[in-house]
């Protein structure tokens, strides 16, 4: 009877040490044989660097050319010299191809492609990822899913997607009825007439001081407060910053030497300048030849009319809005973040 009493309580000892280690053989097995050595992999959702995945492939793709060391991630095959449709429809890892690749047809690859040298496809391609070390040239029509890096210079015509990330080393042109969301260059330019557009504003501004605005509140001496609407008269010049609580609008050829800050809208007038940052809860309008050196920021839309230069190329800057619609002959410097819907629109 005895024994018969300890073989239960032994078998019960048992059952309960195997219950109380169960929940501790996972943290076990894992410190005998790491599995979390390498990176864990981000979804493009949730990283705000424009050009992550592009600086990841470049990483693998030089560690799989021998000319980096092994970052883990090596899964990558050759294109051949002069891939065929097939080629890239059966691809089943990632892609290298280690010449130009220049194509007047359209390329489709539903795989990360890797180009040492330019790539040029014709009109309706369609890439997941792509990255390339000099030029991307991209002709109408064409998609981008996930993003796309160049180290030179990134072109894709009229009426295409280039959507979630779009980075390069020196510019960006998209054209016009392009759709886009996030991207980033020393220069982005939107449209066929860059560079061009209208004829600059000829006005001759004069300095102008914000006491002599009506309810103008001095909070310190560079920054005044209104409540209400505003109104800067046209060809004037103001020097500090300007906190509005209605609807500002900035005239025709009127500068601001100063940041400003609107709750209910701001409306930068043809050739009006803002030496500073532009901050406003509601619609931006930034009309045809105005320019804004500082970030522009929006928590609704902005528009950009032809003509308009945000930021400066030696500082570059950030436009970051819900919706941005961007007119033919507009030239950003920096960053775009369109957080719902980019796009570039015939003048």
């Amino acid at each position: 009877m005895m024994a018969s009493s300890f073989l239960t309580y032994a078998a019960f000892a048992v059952v309960c040490l195997l219950l109380l280690t169960l929940p501790f053989v996972p943290a076990f097995r894992e410190w005998l044989r790491p599995t979390d050595l390498l990176a864990l992999p981000i979804s493009a959702n949730y990283t705000s660097d424009i050009d992550h995945f592009a600086r990841r492939l470049h990483a693998d793709a030089l560690a799989k050319l021998g000319d980096g060391p092994s970052t883990g991630y090596e899964d990558f095959e050759f294109l051949p010299d002069h891939p065929d449709a097939e080629v890239w429809k059966g691809a089943g890892k990632r892609l290298i191809a280690r010449r130009n690749i220049v194509s007047k047809d359209a390329i489709e690859s539903k795989r990360p492609l890797y180009v040492q040298g330019d790539l040029q496809a014709g009109a309706k391609s369609a890439f997941s990822a792509v990255y390339a070390t000099g030029d991307i040239g991209l002709g109408a029509g064409s998609e981008i899913h996930d993003w796309a890096h160049a180290d030179g210079v990134l072109r894709v015509g009229g009426n295409a997607m280039a959507l979630r990330r779009v980075s390069a080393g020196v510019a960006i042109a998209l054209g016009n009825d392009t759709w886009f969301e996030r991207l980033h260059a020393p220069s982005l330019y939107f449209g066929s007439n860059y560079g061009t557009g209208p004829a600059p504003y000829s006005g001759t501004p004069t300095d102008a001081s914000y006491a002599d605005l009506p309810d103008a509140v001095q909070q310190t001496p560079l920054l005044f407060l209104i409540r209400g609407n505003c109104a800067l008269p046209p060809d004037s010049v103001f020097r500090g910053s300007l906190v509005v609580t209605g609807f500002l609008t900035i005239g025709m050829g009127t500068t601001v030497v100063g940041d400003i800050k609107a709750r209910e809208g701001v409306s930068m007038g043809y050739g009006a300048e803002v030496h500073g940052a532009v901050t406003c809860e509601k619609r931006v309008y930034v009309f045809k030849q105005a320019k804004a050196w500082g970030p522009l920021v929006s928590e609704s839309d902005v528009l950009i009319g032809a003509g308009a230069v945000i930021g400066l190329p030696n500082a570059q800057t950030t436009v970051s809005a819900n919706n941005i619609i961007v007119e033919d002959g507009a030239t950003i410097h920096g960053t775009v973040w369109a957080h719902e819907v980019g796009m570039v629109k015939a003048a």
